[in-house]
């Protein structure tokens, strides 16, 4: 037979069919985790919250209440106070106002003890349940903080939060649940929680709550739950039922907590009943609105008992929605991945496979440690990016650091093998889950069920079964075992970075995504490098077509006139008033204020330890007093005993004491206790008014030490100020702050 009558060899597409179906597995994935990403779309708001009656009376509360800052103790809180208290009656309720003296203690991680003691004023309102025994039953509490901070910024900030509930009141009183429902306006938020600290240790209606929902105004993004107390499956089942769009996950509550100025649940985790703290919303009042009042109808009529439940984890999935267990649960694929990664070493390697478990794990160490090393090169650009809600940067980062993992993978698989690989990178995430599941059980979840489905997963694809099927099944077990995986990773990075990132905690999401890489390695059991390395090579072109810039983030309205950082202080000490304004450029008026000065570091009053800052000095204004302290009694014997008191006759909202030159042994504030043992001591006081306090302050005998009073006012001296000509800066009644100052000294 000649050449030109020989056979043509079919051409074989197994190859180019394995790199298709290898693609379309990892187009499943990839479509798995962006639907992990994306958020349910609200409801319709109810009829009577969509009516423009209802958006016209909240746009009249936010402008009555966002009128000027609600810092405790103050004019503003007062009249917020009242409008609270008039828009309840008028709905027919009868509220009160709770009046009580709350005290909170913090030690500081250096010893310090920091007492405050503050008088605050919650308004509380009770509507009853139309159930016949309602009486009896435990009631729902639904709450929110009136206060703000002393910033003109701050006004506007809880406004639509307070706006909402009251609105939520009117319509529960209009159609009662169940349940009585009692709402709470706390006061003193901002300075410890004290009115909600006041309401759980004080008043006769706190004992017989059965359920507490929380709304905080912190955030700028959409409503979402941030954090639980005491809440298990029972409680979390109200949520998503009721408003299964508001994001949220035990993995976010267990972060959150490491934030000292995120939003908590707080004082009222003494309740001894669950508490669900939502927080955000003010962007869209009318959503915020419609999920307060479907949270409080489901959980008004659903039978309520006191006393806390087992915790849960909780967790959205792509198509199912939210998901709730016991977190003791993870335990269960904890302890099956542990015994299923010993069953797979001791099958696949025998008792001898000590060196290829070695170099599986130590190879899969090295990986992470120049994927962790290269990434730290970024650190100030991902840093900054963080805080500007810039997100190209940072999955860049995670995009290459992913394509440098695996192509690790791959080159160490033709010298160790698969097998070895595979166990050695999935043995991290192991190693990772034992100390979760220990000390976070809450977050366990993120990584439990996705590993106990990998190693699943391996295990099946290794197996006399695995090893005989086709391609195609072989594949369907690999995207099996990868799908929890692919479910879970995406929204858990997504929510630890928005959470984390502001706060300049970048890293803790970058530690995170290293044993997530990990279940990469499952790749290796089947032949599918050319469509890992499209689907990389697509991640990457995607990364570079998104815009450089994040959507600007959604803002309050801010009625900042740029001066609320300056200070009018007053010196006892000096007899002297000064003008005192923190580092930074100064415009032509501001200027005038501080003529031929430099940022200097305050040592005649602050001393060498003090910030730099601008100062001049100012007219002494006769009519703001200075403290109102007088020395009693400065004894020496077994410990020096120091008696005095302090009145403040400008009637200040805010007082702070410290001590200095010693520590304090014991002290008491009018015949009651503060402290008891031995440290560095700090007082605040709010809404003392012109009261007359007593202190007693106990030292070692050897030791002398002073006491600086400080009263803290909202607002400066206006007439004191340079005259402001067109252009200059507006500057609101409440703008800045006086301080007038003394000091007390037992030698």
């Amino acid at each position: 037979m000649d050449a030109t009558s020989a056979a043509i060899p079919a051409i074989r597409l197994t190859g180019f069919m394995h790199a298709l179906a290898g693609c379309l597995g990892l187009a499943v994935l990839v479509i798995l985790g962006w639907m992990a990403l994306t958020r349910q779309a609200p409801p319709e708001p109810k009829a009577e919250i969509a009516a423009g009656s209802w958006n016209a009376r909240v746009q009249e509360h936010m402008r009555v209440l966002a009128a000027r800052p609600r810092s405790i103790a103050t004019e503003g809180n007062a009249q917020a106070r009242a409008y609270l208290a008039a828009q309840l009656r008028a709905m027919g309720l009868a509220p009160t106002v709770q009046r009580a003296t709350v005290r909170k203690s913090v030690v500081y991680y250096f010893g310090a003890i920091h007492n405050t003691v503050g008088v605050v004023h919650n308004v509380v309102a009770r509507i009853p349940g139309s159930a016949p025994d309602a009486g009896r039953r435990p009631a729902l509490l639904l709450t929110a903080h009136y206060d703000s901070g002393n910033a003109g910024r701050d006004a506007a900030r809880g406004a639509a939060t307070m706006a909402a509930l009251l609105e939520t009141a009117r319509s529960l009183r209009a159609a009662p649940p169940a349940n009585d429902v009692v709402l709470l306006f706390a006061d003193g938020h901002h300075v410890g929680a004290l009115g909600a600290k006041g309401f759980v240790e004080q008043h006769p209606l706190a004992p017989n709550i059965g359920l507490a929902l929380k709304f905080d105004p912190a955030g700028d993004a959409g409503l979402r739950m941030v954090e639980t107390s005491g809440a298990g499956g029972a409680a979390l089942a109200g949520w998503m039922r009721a408003a299964p769009e508001l994001r949220g996950s035990s993995l976010e509550t267990t972060l959150a907590r490491m934030l000292n100025d995120a939003p908590h649940v707080g004082p009222l985790a003494a309740l001894d009943t669950p508490v669900l703290l939502f927080a955000g919303g003010e962007a869209d009042p009318r959503q915020l609105g419609d999920a307060m009042l479907r949270l409080a109808q489901a959980y008004g009529d659903t039978p309520l008992t006191r006393g806390t439940q087992t915790a849960a984890a909780y967790f959205s999935l792509p198509v199912v929605g939210l998901v709730q267990h016991a977190a003791w649960l993870a335990w269960a694929p904890t302890i099956l991945s542990c015994l299923m990664l010993g069953f797979a070493w001791r099958r696949l390697f025998g008792a001898d496979g000590a060196v290829e478990a070695a170099q599986g794990v130590f190879g899969v160490c090295f990986l992470l440690l120049v994927v962790r090393v290269g990434s730290w090169t970024w650190r100030e650009e991902v840093a900054a990016a963080g805080l500007a809600g810039e997100q190209r940067l940072p999955l860049m980062v995670l995009v290459v650091a992913s394509c440098v993992f695996v192509a690790g993978l791959y080159l160490f698989r033709r010298s160790v093998g698969a097998a070895a690989m595979v166990l050695g990178a999935l043995a991290w995430p192991a190693l990772t889950l034992l100390l979760v599941v220990f000390f976070l059980p809450g977050a366990a979840y993120v990584l439990a069920w996705p590993l106990a489905a990998a190693l699943a997963a391996f295990l099946v694809l290794q197996s006399r079964w695995g090893q005989r099927q086709a391609f195609a099944p072989r594949l369907l077990v690999l995207v099996a075992g990868l799908a929890p995986a692919a479910a879970l990773f995406p929204s858990a990075l997504r929510d630890a970075w928005l959470l984390l990132a502001p706060h300049h905690m970048y890293l803790p999401p970058m530690l995170m995504a290293l044993p997530m890489l990990c279940f990469a390695c499952l790749l290796l059991v089947l032949r599918m490098a050319p469509a890992v390395a499209a689907l990389l090579a697509l991640l990457a072109a995607s990364c570079f077509a998104l815009p450089g810039q994040a959507a600007p983030r959604i803002a309050l309205p801010s009625t900042s006139d740029g001066l609320e950082r300056l200070v009018y202080y007053k010196d006892a000490n000096t007899w002297r008033a000064y003008w005192l304004l923190p580092e930074q450029p100064l415009d032509d008026w501001r200027r005038q204020l501080f003529p031929g000065r430099q940022p200097t570091i305050f040592v005649e009053v602050f001393g060498w330890n003090s910030p730099r800052q601008w100062y001049a000095e100012a007219p002494r204004e006769d009519a703001i007093a200075f403290p109102e302290c007088f020395a009693l009694l400065n004894t020496v014997g077994k410990v020096r005993r120091g008696t005095f008191t302090v009145r403040s006759k400008n009637r200040a909202p805010h007082i702070e004491l410290r001590m200095s030159g010693a520590k304090a042994l014991r002290s008491r504030l009018d015949g009651v206790p503060l402290t008891s043992k031995e440290a560095p001591w700090m007082l605040s006081l709010y809404g003392m008014e012109d009261r007359v306090l007593h202190f007693e302050i106990e030292s070692a005998p050897e030791e002398i030490f002073a006491i600086t009073v400080q009263e803290r006012m909202p607002g400066v001296p206006q007439h004191l100020l340079p005259s402001r000509e067109q252009g200059a800066p507006y500057l609101r009644e409440q703008s800045g702050m006086t301080m007038s100052t003394d000091i007390l000294r037992f030698y």
